[in-house]
């Protein structure tokens, strides 16, 4: 495509953007045929994105066909739009392109964060085996491994207690985003067993993957958090300080 008709799509794509917010369960057949045969790949995207928002069961099995779209962008819309549906008829679908190590690394992302908010115990095997592998290791131009960010989110949103162990390694991960979506899906998944792993990560490096630890514990709230918390309260970061104030507040009022 020229840049002068690049240019044309992208104006169609603002108008696009705002009638798609609109769409309704009325729109499905309509949304449905965009996705499939549109010549646009931006109506393509707001169409599958759409499909996710109305909440029609009827959309999951061609976005599942969508999975194997040519083009990534649609391949990752597809995915998310299969969490927004919560399809538990997707999973295997989805767990195949988590598993793909070639597939651009948004569609993965966008993967493993449906499988998370889809919440079937049949992802967590796949998810924590994901845990192993670095998107960085294909992927030299990213300066972060967000795959396994999501990773581990989809990991404390299911909130099966074998991620554990596998979490509190990656929470010594040199990817400071690793050890932030660590310490956020410990906290979700609430276990005492990950309590003296996330005080240590109170002294992380990063001030965010600290900040996050401490809420981590204040979920969790077991008083032996009591101590390093409190000596968190002498942080130099600010937002470490207010989060361990805040979580002595819930251990301690507990």
């Amino acid at each position: 495509m020229g840049f002068l008709n690049e240019l044309v799509e992208i104006f169609r794509f603002v108008d696009l953007y705002r009638a798609f917010r609109l769409a309704g369960r009325e729109d499905l057949d309509g949304l449905l045929q965009l996705v499939q045969s549109s010549r646009s790949k931006y109506a393509r995207w707001e169409a599958a994105e759409a499909l996710g928002k109305i909440g029609d069961e009827r959309a999951v099995s061609l976005l599942v066909d969508t999975l194997r779209d040519k083009k990534p962008l649609l391949r990752w819309k597809a995915a998310e739009a299969l969490g927004e549906l919560q399809a538990e008829s997707a999973v295997e679908a989805l767990i195949q392109v988590l598993n793909k190590r070639a597939e651009d690394w948004s569609v993965r992302k966008g993967a493993a964060e449906a499988l998370g908010k889809i919440g079937d115990k049949r992802a967590v095997a796949p998810l924590i085996a994901a845990l192993n592998y670095s998107e960085l290791s294909l992927q030299s131009d990213l300066e972060h491994d967000y795959v396994r960010w999501a990773v581990e989110l989809a990991l404390g949103w299911i909130g099966d207690r074998r991620a554990v162990p596998p979490l509190i390694t990656v929470l010594q991960d040199e990817d400071l985003v690793v050890r932030w979506g660590a310490a956020i899906a410990l906290g979700l998944l609430g276990d005492e067993s990950a309590v003296p792993s996330l005080a240590e990560a109170l002294q992380d490096e990063n001030w965010n993957v600290q900040k996050c630890a401490a809420e981590a514990l204040g979920k969790i709230g077991d008083r032996h958090a009591l101590e390093p918390l409190r000596s968190a309260l002498q942080d130099d970061d600010r937002y470490v300080r207010r989060a361990a104030g805040e979580a002595l507040a819930r251990i301690e009022g507990a």
